[in-house]
């Protein structure tokens, strides 16, 4: 059976063969009947062949194959039956027929392909595939192995799992599944039955005020009636713990607290039952935003840097915390308590770089506030530069132009970390150096040969640098003294006002480093050493000796992702141009609420140097009219950086100064949010993966009506973003709903903007907490809905035990298609010159040609010519010379027996030029004719020229030889005329 992807094109077959049959009617060349029907049919038959072929001609056939897909639900719910869907799989898969085909799927929150379909014999024992098993979607899971089922085989699918989906609607896939041929089965996983308790769920205020009481209320389920244990922590520090029992079932508990101190603070419930088979749902959390006073978060780089910061502060009456780098929360929810943050002289490589993100997330998407205060180990020396502490703030950490800089000259010596992970660390700090340098200075990079990988130039071309780097291969050397004697052969060839050394290793190169070193540092050549990945103490004591005997410093990074941070700030130690440790008194340039009731500043000893980015706002400058503090709105927050020191080092005239604890105050009031939740009530739960909301705004914010909106930011628990508008419910409730399949804690940024600016905005911060993922929850298999899902499928529930069920299953028919679009195309391209040949030619003679040439070279030598089928003697085609001159001799004799004055020409007979090579035989005897009347010859020719005169055609006009010649001739002509005709 034909089938057609474009049906509609053969339409044109119609209009097309009109045209050809009107185009041959009205030809007027003379061809024979049987020519020009060939024209006519050669041409519809090539035309048809080409329309064919463009609506995607098929020849459609049954076919008796099946190509089955087994899915299998490896998610976390499944776990204790994990080796039974393997065992089944790698068992069925033995009853697969020859040309059946096999493929498996792997599935939990995202399906993934474990082995493709192929006719090969399968051998499966485990899944290698690792999707993410904290839900189940067995819905992708049917859509990839649709997917990949091929059409031309009887489509099948086995789905292998206990039912307890989470994510998306599996009846709907399964309903899809049978609208496109393919059949459902299910292999229902045996139940696991196993003893255990559960928090269903734990909920609290979102908001409350200082010293007000308020209950927390959970839901606990349990398998089996057993005594447990429940204990509620307020942050980190427990403050309840109750014995309860617990019945079969659900029960409910309810717990009366007071309110905590002024701030976002997180209660957490535990559960301990001795029955309990599964411990990752023993845990839930909720948040509580207690309003009163602003909480400040001062981080201190070395005990004391914050401490002028912090006596100020609390002179102001403003709730203080001085946390060490190490101390600061990494995660969002845990900084939420605080309204603003203040880095007293924090390094980069102090904080790390999760919580620089962290903080950036702080103030951007939440809104809070950040006051960066300088000193020698901050900004460009502290090792800011490309961090997302440097993105924070208003400026960069780019010397200022104007600013005449020593020259540097930096060999970098890169030993093999002996991990390739940190192979590539180690090259990427070596970039980020190379990104601080200016065209001035000059680097040379060794990778522990001896000689420089990159010789020493100017880093004028970063890029290419950058691209050497990246084809280095760092090795482990046994010494370290090659190097570090060819980097001083390098530098004192150099005019760099300053020569620095920094050796990257893991110190396993044992040497006598003390002369050489002690040599360099005599040169004014000084050697810092960063040590990674040390196995002894002795390692240690190597890197720690050549920092000592070089005058510089050493570095201990056994993370080597603060590698880069380090050698960037042991760079900009060395050039220390950045530190500008002039006296001047700051102007004012910009008029900021910062400055209320101060008038006049005291004198500054130096700050940082840096460069404003362009939409920040310049409050006080310096004499070289570098930034002193600059300020800017950074997403929802506000961020403030002080150039100069809190310590004294360059303030010692504004600690004794008398506003000093006014300024303090003032610059880090204006970083705090606005927070008022303005009596809105935010209720939030999770279900199913899906955050459902509901705002529940004062009295009268509708009143006035017009268009208004609420809007939640939220920042899910890897920091990802995303935004939603609310809709209105009822009066004054605005609700809506968000995806949750994190596990972790939410945090929601509600603002509801009025029609107009007299109603004005209110915002207030919230969050949720998806404690365990939702496998843990719901336990055994839902025959009930797999049930559903097999008839909906178009199966049937399949028995674990038979598992030669999965290929004995009756399938839905389905047909093979075998494109005939290309063998068309060749067709046409056959039949062209085929076409062409029909209307150039006079004559089909050519047909007559091929067919003899065919049957000489491909019919077999002994079979005989349909010419001549009743005798053995093959005839050829065309007539050798021999043949022709011995019927020439033949013909001669038979006439001069006829005719006696054949052979004595009269005397009066005109010589004739000798005979042509082309003249025939026919020829011949006409001419001789035509010299010697004979008319007993006319009337009765001799029978071999009459049969040569019938048969051959004459190349000549045809010879005058008497009335009945001349008659016989005009017959002829009138006959062939007919013919054509």
């Amino acid at each position: 059976m034909l089938n057609f992807e474009q049906p509609l094109l053969l339409l044109l077959l119609l209009p097309i063969g009109i045209l050809i049959y009107l185009t041959w009617k009205r030809m007027s060349l003379p061809y024979p009947k049987t020519q020009r029907r060939l024209i006519l049919g050669s041409r519809l038959l090539l035309f048809s062949c080409i329309i064919m072929a463009l609506a995607g001609t098929a020849w459609v056939m049954p076919v008796s194959r099946q190509a089955t897909i087994f899915v299998g639900d490896i998610s976390a719910s499944t776990g204790p039956q994990r080796s039974f869907i393997e065992q089944w799989i790698g068992s069925a898969v033995k009853h697969k027929g020859v040309d059946d085909q096999v493929g498996i799927v792997a599935v939990g929150r995202n399906a993934l392909v474990e082995q493709s379909i192929q006719s090969q014999s399968v051998d499966f024992s485990h899944f290698e595939s690792t999707p993410d098993t904290n839900y189940t979607d067995l819905a992708a899971g049917l859509r990839l192995a649709s997917a990949i089922l091929p059409s031309d085989s009887q489509r099948h699918v086995v789905l292998l799992t206990d039912g307890q989906q989470n994510l998306e609607d599996a009846l709907q896939e399964a309903q899809l599944l049978q609208q496109q041929g393919i059949r459902l089965d299910i292999v229902p996983l045996p139940t696991v039955n196993t003893d255990d308790a559960r928090i269903d769920s734990f909920n609290a205020p979102s908001s409350l005020h200082t010293g007000e009481r308020f209950t927390l209320r959970t839901r606990i389920n349990s398998t089996v009636a057993q005594p447990a244990t429940v204990r509620i922590y307020l942050d980190s520090a427990i403050i309840s713990q109750q014995k309860v029992s617990l019945p079969r079932g659900e029960q409910e508990f309810s717990f009366n607290m007071a309110a905590p101190t002024v701030g976002f603070h997180t209660f957490r419930i535990t559960l301990e039952a001795p029955k309990d088979a599964i411990t990752q749902n023993d845990e839930a959390a909720a948040f509580v935003n207690v309003q009163g006073a602003p909480r400040i978060l001062v981080v201190e780089g070395e005990p004391g840097n914050g401490h002028n910061i912090v006596s100020a502060l609390q002179a102001s009456h403003i709730n203080v915390s001085v946390v060490t780098p190490n101390d600061v929360p990494s995660s969002l929810d845990g900084l939420v308590p605080y309204s603003s943050v203040i880095l007293a002289d924090v390094p980069a490589i102090a904080l790390g770089n999760t919580r620089m993100q962290v903080l950036q997330s702080f103030v951007r998407d939440l809104g809070h506030g950040l006051v960066v205060s300088g000193g020698q180990n901050s900004y460009g020396v502290g090792g800011y530069t490309g961090t997302p502490l440097e993105q924070t703030l208003p400026v960069n950490m780019d010397i200022p132009q104007h600013k005449e800089t020593p020259s540097i000259a930096v060999v970098l010596i890169v030993e093999s970390l002996e991990e390739q992970v940190q192979i590539n660390i180690s090259k990427e700090a070596a970039k980020g150096v190379v990104g601080l340098l200016t065209p001035r200075d000059q680097v040379g990079i060794s990778a522990g040969y001896g000689t420089l990988s990159i010789k020493m130039q100017h880093v004028s071309d970063k890029k290419t640098i950058d691209k050497a780097i990246d084809n280095m291969n760092p090795v482990d050397p046994p010494s370290y003294n090659p190097d570090l004697s060819n980097a001083e052969q390098e530098l004192l060839h150099t005019d760099a006002k300053i020569k620095h050394i920094i050796l990257l290793g893991d110190g396993d190169a044992y040497d006598n480093y003390a002369p050489v070193v002690t040599k360099l540092a005599s040169e004014n050549i000084t050697v810092s050493t960063v040590e990674t990945n040390a196995l002894s103490s002795e390692d240690l004591l190597t890197m720690q000796n050549i920092a000592q005997w070089g005058k510089g410093r050493f570095y201990r990074a056994d993370n080597p992702s603060i590698i880069p941070q380090i050698l960037l700030k042991e760079t900009e130690r060395a050039s220390r141009r950045s530190l500008i440790n002039e006296r001047f008194n700051p102007a004012v340039v910009g008029n900021n609420t910062i400055l209320t009731g101060l008038t006049s500043f005291p004198t500054l000893d130096g700050y940082v140097a840096t460069t404003p980015k362009p939409a920040a706002q310049m409050v006080l400058v310096s004499h070289l009219d570098d930034p002193v503090l600059a300020v800017w709105q950074y997403g929802l927050g506000r961020v403030a950086a002080w150039t100069s020191d809190a310590l004294g080092l360059w303030t010692k005239s504004w600690l004794t100064w008398n506003d000093a604890s006014r300024w303090w105050a003032n610059l880090t009031t204006w970083t705090l949010p606005a927070s008022n939740d303005g009596g809105m009530n935010i209720n939030g739960s999770v279900v199913n993966g899906t955050g459902q909301l509901s705002v529940d705004l004062p009295s009268g914010t509708t009143s006035e009506g017009g268009q208004q909106q609420v809007q939640v930011h939220i920042i899910a628990p890897d920091l990802s973003q995303q935004n939603i508008n609310l809709q209105p419910s009822a009066p004054e409730r605005w609700q809506g709903t968000f995806p949750a399949d994190q596990v972790g804690a939410y945090l929601l940024q509600v603002t509801w903007q009025g029609a107009n600016k007299k109603q004005g905005m209110l915002t207030a911060t919230t969050g949720l907490v998806v404690p365990y993922s939702p496998e843990y929850q719901n336990q055994g298999t839902d025959s009930r809905f797999l049930q559903l899902l097999a008839q909906a499928g178009g199966g049937i529930l399949l028995d674990p035990n038979k598992v030669e069920a999965a290929f004995t299953q009756s399938l839905l028919p389905t047909n093979a298609s075998i494109p005939l679009a290309f063998w068309l195309l060749i067709l046409a391209a056959i039949l062209l010159p085929l076409d062409i040949a029909a209307r150039r030619l006079a004559n089909l003679d050519f047909i007559v040609v091929g067919y003899r040439w065919l049957l000489k070279h491909f019919q077999p030598r002994n079979a005989p010519t349909p010419a001549t089928a009743s005798t053995t003697e093959e005839v050829p085609g065309i007539a050798p010379l021999s043949t022709i001159r011995a019927s020439r001799e033949k013909l001669r004799n038979q006439l001069a027996g006829a005719i006696p004055n054949l052979s004595k020409p009269p005397a009066t007979e005109v010589p004739r030029k000798a005979p042509q090579q082309n003249k025939t035989v026919r020829t011949r005897t006409v001419t001789q004719a035509k010299t010697t009347p004979a008319p007993q010859i006319r009337q009765t020719p001799p029978t071999p020229a009459k049969t040569e005169q019938t048969v051959v055609k004459a190349n000549q006009p045809p010879v005058e030889t008497g009335a009945s010649t001349s008659s016989r001739l005009v017959d002829a002509k009138r006959k062939r005329a007919q013919e054509r005709n």
